[in-house]
């Protein structure tokens, strides 16, 4: 309680805010510092050095990619792709913040690796995004002295790196390398990795990160500190994500007494960097006062108290978006002069007194859009067949329980539920690959698989080429 007193009274101003803020900084700050200052205490007493030395002697560079080269490789086109088509989407000297089916690409440019980004305020779900984001954008910034060129670089980076961790994830579930390296594809043809793969947002660190910790999760001797750390990341960059990662760890390891810990030490640690970043960065608003987290309100819509037809078109959205949209793209609607913009701002909906429309599909993506379905239905059936065998649930239930918290979640936040796709496109598709793994020696489905990809390769690229040359005669000017 001393050490959060000093620390509130020299740099979060305590005094100087209503009673309301003074009690809830002086509690959480409180509880964080306690339960570190516990947990600290109770551990055995070693050498940090030597366990230093130890680890990274024991973690080879040349081995891991030599082990890991086939999905390293197959990370590396996917990154040349979001980064040529984040050059793009991402005008450095232009305002596209909501253009680009909501993203705020713009302003996490600026906030990722420019200069003074730092000014721009951190709003609350972010809670210490800027200690997570800028050391990598001003360690590119030596190389490229450009901090649009940094963030769409470190973006892409992202992007590639969940390519590679769905690889690995199911080159370790499946040993089977050509389906790894399929699945691996499959998550980097989706529309929502390739377009936020390429559109700077937080949205694919935030996928990155959740790979990252169900990857670990996936080894049942994975230590708990290393579990936190990866839970840590994630409800630094957006904390709502945690609950996946907190559904994830539930299921893996039910075992109350672990879970609790595992809660109390990602909390502890994460309050105590939110209110680091908040006295570093003064621009940061803190995700527990109610002050700070006042503005979210303009993006909550309760949903069951709208009109009958919003209500219903706001449930088919998010149908369509989860299940549909994040996997294959629509033609989105294109809107300028009837939004008062002056550069397209694109979407995959449309709202008129009375009416819901949804974005619609060519040809060629009903034919994709029916596949996906066949494959999906296929995976429930062969999810709950092996429950009925097993008696028990496994990693599946987690994944799956991921997507339906984001369907509730974003049924009452948020304006374009696509902006949020990767949060969940990560869990639909493993679920969906991990699932169909029984087929996966089969060179039929192999290759019916392959085709599949690339047809939707071809179908992404038409979607990223109209979106290009929607905006080319406004970037020209």
């Amino acid at each position: 309680m001393a050490l959060a007193f000093l620390f509130n009274s020299l740099f979060m101003r305590l005094l100087q805010r209503p009673l309301l803020e003074q009690a809830l900084l002086l509690v959480f700050s409180t509880a964080a510092f306690g339960y570190l200052s516990f947990v600290w205490l109770e551990a055995p007493r070693r050498n940090l050095l030597p366990d230093i030395k130890r680890y990274f002697s024991a973690f080879k560079f040349s081995a891991f990619v030599k082990a890991n080269a086939p999905g390293l490789l197959l990370a590396l086109p996917f990154f040349a792709a979001y980064f040529s088509i984040g050059l793009k989407l991402n005008p450095a000297d232009m305002d596209t913040v909501d253009n680009f089916l909501d993203a705020d690409n713009t302003s996490w440019m600026i906030r990722i690796a420019q200069a003074g980004g730092a000014a721009l305020e951190m709003r609350g779900p972010h809670p210490f995004a800027y200690l997570l984001f800028r050391p990598f954008g001003f360690l590119l910034n030596l190389f490229t002295h450009n901090f649009a060129l940094s963030a769409i670089a470190l973006n892409a980076l992202a992007g590639a790196l969940c390519v590679f961790l769905v690889w690995l994830y199911i080159r370790r579930q499946a040993e089977n390398q050509v389906y790894a390296l399929l699945a691996g594809s499959f998550l980097g043809l989706s529309t929502a990795q390739l377009f936020f793969g390429s559109v700077v947002e937080t949205y694919i660190f935030s996928a990155l990160a959740l790979l990252l910790f169900f990857v670990l999760l996936q080894n049942a001797e994975t230590p708990l500190g290393k579990l936190v750390g990866a839970g840590v990341i994630t409800f630094g960059i957006t904390f709502t994500n945690f609950v996946q990662a907190l559904i994830g760890f539930a299921v893996a390891r039910p075992r109350l007494k672990e879970i609790a810990r595992f809660v109390a030490l990602t909390l502890s640690l994460s309050v105590a960097l939110s209110l680091l970043q908040a006295a570093w960065y003064p621009s940061s608003k803190l995700f527990f006062l109610p002050t700070d987290a006042q503005a979210e309100g303009e993006y909550v819509s309760l949903f069951f108290q709208d009109s009958a037809w919003r209500a219903v078109g706001r449930v088919v959205l998010l149908i369509r978006t989860v299940f549909l949209y994040t996997i294959v793209a629509p033609k989105p609607y294109v809107f300028i002069e009837d939004v008062g913009g002056t550069f397209p701002r694109f979407n995959f909906f449309k709202i008129v007194p009375g009416t819901f429309s949804y974005a619609a599909y060519s040809d060629l993506g009903k034919w994709l859009i029916l596949v996906w379905g066949l494959a999906l239905a296929l995976s429930m059936f062969f999810f709950l067949r092996d429950f009925i065998r097993a008696r028990k649930f496994d990693i599946r239930l987690a994944l799956l329980l991921c997507v339906f918290f984001n369907f509730a979640l974003h049924l009452i936040y948020g304006y374009e539920p696509f902006l949020y796709a990767p949060d969940w496109a990560y869990a639909l598709i493993l679920f969906v690959v991990i699932s169909l793994q029984p087929l996966a020696k089969s060179r039929i489905f192999q290759s019916t698989f392959l085709v599949f990809l690339c047809l939707l390769a071809y179908h992404q690229t038409q979607f990223i080429q109209f979106i290009l040359q929607t905006i080319a005669p406004y970037l020209n000017q």
